[in-house]
This record gives structure tokens, C-alpha cells and sequence, in this order.
């Protein structure tokens, strides 16, 4: 019988004449400031990435959120949803660097590879970091009005420019001046997705208002059938603070997230995300992880 190299996990066994692949995986909960709080998140930690293919149908097969593949040989992460791939994920970064101090608890900091790029991470006071340079930014040629409807917000509510950001990975970014806009929002699928398109493969719309230091955001996904919201979003952050340098905002800048508020759902989890802008214009988002635990997929 020929032997192939594993790839998750490190392990092979066999039942009669197939060789049955095991795939290693840690589970975390990101932004956590307490217990049960936070967003879940799975790490497969491999040797070897294996095939995108593989890991979707792995990320489906695990039905959370998010599901992120690193490679400890080479330091390159792959992020899923259970639908389709991402070129990168804040989430995933902070996991990879709580997982890197899980297993050595001297782990201070390395870079991690992704499709958008290479991110720095650390792991300092039970908190994991991520940095990167400010995102790109490009006008939105939507107006108020039709972005409104599309939200079924006030278009009085909304607070100029509308701007897509891009800080690996593309967002429009919709600042509205009051919480309860925020957390009344109702996206409306089929106009939501009209808003957003773009020659990026995949953009989401982040809706956020600031009062004094503290952010309320929502980040949705859309296509013509559904939304997703996602609750713990570090590349909203990082998506924030640019946005605030391209409209001028004088650095350092600090401000905290609070993710997960809506008034829609009957159950819901807070996130609670950090976010620094130092002199060199560089982007610090950090969070608490919970380490939940490990487990064993066999296919």
C-alpha cells in the first residue's frame, strides 16, 4: 500500500485497506473578556496546509463561524467560513497567537503568513495582538439614501464619507452618529449586496458609530438570499482605524469595541476588541482568548 505524508495532525491509522487521516483541532473563544463570552473559533494546527478543498470541507464539517488551518513549519494560516475561503482573519491571527502560547509559554511574538499579506503577532498580559499598517481606502459611489434603504436605517443617520477600507480584506465602512442606529439595523439581502458590489471576490459592510472612545459596530455579509453577521471581527477594527486616519484623525489613537450587541437575536455573545494607532501609523488590534479546548477529526 503506498504512504502519504500526513497532513493535520500529524497521524495516519487504517481500517482495512484505507488509510483514515486524522486532523488535530483547538477550540477558542476571541475577544473573550469573561467566560462564555466571545466568538468561537477552530484552529487546525498542521505541518503541512492541505489542500484548500480539503480544509472547506473540513470548515463546513465543523459548522462554526470560522475555521482557521496553520501551518507551524512554515508559518501560514488559511481562513474558512464554512461557505468559502478568506484572505485573511483578525480572529483567526489572535487565535494563532494564543494557540503559539498555549503550546510554549514563552512565546512572545513571530509574522504569520495569509493571502493579504504577512501580519505581526505577540501574545503579552493574556492578550493577543495583531499589527499591521493602515488599510487602503477608496470612495463608495452609493448615496446615503440608497445605502439607508439597504440597512433600513435614517439616511440623516448616516455620517459622511462612505468609504471602502481594505485592510486584508475589503469593507464598507458606514458610520452612523448614534448606537441605537446601529443596533436597529435590519440589512435588507438583495440591496445590501447591490451596495457592495466590487471587483474584490468578497467585501462585507461594517456598520459602527464612536462615542467618545467607545465603538458599537456590526459586520454583515450579504449575497441576494441572506445576511451573516459576524460577532468578534478584528479586521473591522483594523478597518475602523484606518478609516479614521484617511479622514484625519489626529494619532495615537485608542478606542475599544464592543461587538456583538443587536437587539435582533434572541441569544447573542459580546466581544470586546482594542484598537491602537501608535505615531507610525501602525494598527494594534488586540483581545483576551479562552482557550476551550482540543479534539481529534478522523475522515
Amino acid at each position: 500500500m503506498p504512504f502519504s505524508a500526513p497532513l493535520c495532525g500529524s497521524n495516519l491509522f487504517f481500517l482495512g485497506d484505507c488509510e483514515m487521516p486524522q486532523f488535530n483541532f483547538h477550540i477558542f473563544n476571541i475577544f473573550a473578556e469573561k467566560p462564555r463570552s466571545g466568538d468561537p473559533l477552530f484552529i487546525f494546527s498542521c505541518d503541512e496546509l492541505p489542500h484548500p478543498d480539503e480544509c472547506q470541507a473540513l470548515a463546513y464539517q465543523m459548522g462554526g463561524v470560522e475555521v482557521a488551518f496553520y501551518s507551524t513549519f512554515h508559518h501560514q494560516l488559511m481562513c474558512f467560513t464554512p461557505q468559502y475561503q478568506l484572505p485573511t482573519s483578525g480572529r483567526a491571527l489572535l487565535g494563532v497567537a494564543a494557540l503559539l502560547h498555549q503550546q510554549d509559554p514563552n512565546f512572545k511574538t513571530t509574522l504569520i503568513h495569509t493571502d493579504a499579506g504577512t501580519t505581526t503577532v505577540e501574545y503579552l498580559n493574556e492578550s493577543s495582538t495583531l499589527i499591521c499598517p493602515a488599510g487602503s481606502t477608496r470612495p463608495c459611489d452609493r448615496g446615503h439614501l440608497e445605502i439607508a434603504q439597504a440597512l433600513d436605517i435614517s439616511a440623516k443617520d448616516i455620517i459622511n464619507p462612505i468609504l471602502f477600507v481594505d485592510s486584508g480584506l475589503e469593507q464598507l465602512m458606514i458610520q452612523v452618529r448614534s448606537r441605537q442606529s446601529v443596533l436597529q439595523a435590519k440589512p435588507h439581502p438583495a440591496l445590501l449586496t447591490h451596495c457592495l458590489a466590487s471587483p474584490k471576490s468578497l467585501v462585507q459592510a461594517t456598520i459602527w458609530s464612536i462615542d467618545h472612545d467607545l465603538v458599537t459596530l456590526r459586520c454583515f455579509s450579504a449575497d441576494p438570499f441572506q445576511i451573516i453577521e459576524d460577532f468578534g471581527s478584528g479586521i473591522a477594527a483594523a478597518n475602523i482605524a484606518s478609516y479614521l486616519i484617511a479622514t484625519g484623525a489626529k494619532t495615537p489613537i485608542n478606542f475599544k469595541i464592543e461587538q456583538g450587541h443587536t437587539i435582533q437575536k434572541l441569544i447573542s455573545r459580546l466581544s470586546i476588541i482594542n484598537v491602537k494607532v501608535d505615531l507610525q501609523l501602525q494598527v494594534h488590534v488586540s483581545g483576551k482568548v479562552n482557550y476551550l479546548g482540543n479534539g481529534i477529526i478522523e475522515l
